[in-house]
């Protein structure tokens, strides 16, 4: 893959990624916002705002995320995602889970409608080629059914025991493929933004393809050989964690996500 092509495909997944917005204490109706700031091998490739909003137990994240730096030299890159739903069993369930971006002038789409865990339609632009290649594993409609979208599906209640944050798989649909992600316990550290100072349940995360993909795919093969590492915090007194930073190997360096700041709006 071209340099170019493989800046904006980073960043696309950036937008997904940076959406993880830490979420308040879901009793309260409240707002926070959060600042992200996108690398690649310690230069700047993007930057991301997120506001998740909070009203009794319904909830709504927005956001957007820009290309920067070299990423802007080669291929310029924005888009928005959006997720809004309820909070049940103290996790953000959605009913619509929306993504838009641009990149190098060529527009992609995806808007997923949910209920309980299941989707119940998924727009997706452009379409899937109808000439699909022969190594393409399709989605099937039994794989829709307890799934969570990307910008949401990673706030969690947060465990007693930190470590057992990820103690568990999560199954992700985005419109275009399904995936698991299998997270395990990976130690504690530090966190320091701007508005938030504290302690971190590391995860190692494994990415296993389940459908919406090619088996002959050197990308996939590539991030299904590394493992992925998110820090979850937990957020003053709220009952919920959420990542507040993302490292991501990649074949042209480590991709590195990572909240700036948090502040209530």
């Amino acid at each position: 893959m071209r340099t170019p092509k493989l800046l904006a495909a980073l960043l696309s997944g950036a937008l997904t990624l940076s959406g993880m917005a830490p979420l308040p204490a879901a009793a309260a109706s409240t707002e926070v916002t959060t600042r992200y700031a996108v690398s690649l091998m310690g230069l700047s490739v993007g930057q991301a705002t997120f506001t998740t909003s909070v009203d009794g137990n319904a909830y709504s994240v927005s956001g957007n995320l820009s290309s920067a730096g070299l990423a802007n030299l080669f291929s310029p890159t924005s888009g928005t995602s959006s997720s809004s739903g309820r909070i049940r069993n103290g996790r953000l369930e959605a009913d619509r889970y929306r993504l838009n971006y641009t990149s190098d002038g060529k527009k992609w789409s995806s808007d997923i409608r949910m209920r309980r865990g299941t989707v119940r339609q998924a727009t997706i632009a452009p379409k899937l080629r109808k000439d699909l290649p022969k190594d393409y594993v399709p989605v099937t409609k039994g794989q829709l059914a307890s799934v969570v979208d990307p910008l949401a599906g990673l706030v969690f209640r947060a465990p007693v025991d930190p470590a057992k944050v990820c103690n568990r798989t999560v199954s992700f649909f985005d419109g275009w493929s399904r995936l698991d992600l299998k997270l395990s316990p990976a130690g504690t550290e530090p966190f320091r933004a701007s508005g938030w100072t504290g302690n971190t349940a590391v995860c190692d995360v494994r990415v296993v393809p389940v459908g919406g993909y090619r088996k002959g795919s050197s990308g996939l093969r590539y991030i299904q050989s590394q493992t992925i590492r998110i820090w979850f915090a937990r957020l003053g007194d709220t009952d919920l964690v959420a990542p507040v930073k993302v490292r991501i190997p990649t074949k042209v360096g480590t991709l590195m996500l990572t909240a700036a700041s948090i502040a209530d709006a």
